[in-house]
């Protein structure tokens, strides 16, 4: 699964996100901060619950 994380600017806020989603289980997390992406393997998770994640640290997550 491929989200937009439209402000996600900086390697903070990479870090940020990658420790939120690897401590909620997702071990497959891939971040390309240049073009903002999000790529997260759900394991048979629902894709609300990375985008419940990910907005909990307070990002914006774009479809």
């Amino acid at each position: 699964m491929k989200l937009e994380v439209t402000n996600m600017t900086c390697g903070h806020c990479k870090m940020t996100i990658e420790k939120a989603l690897n401590q909620s289980g997702f071990d497959k997390v891939e971040i390309d901060l240049s073009k903002r992406i999000v790529e997260v393997d759900l394991k048979g998770r629902s894709e609300q619950e990375v985008i419940d994640v990910i907005e909990a640290k307070g990002y914006d997550v774009k479809l």
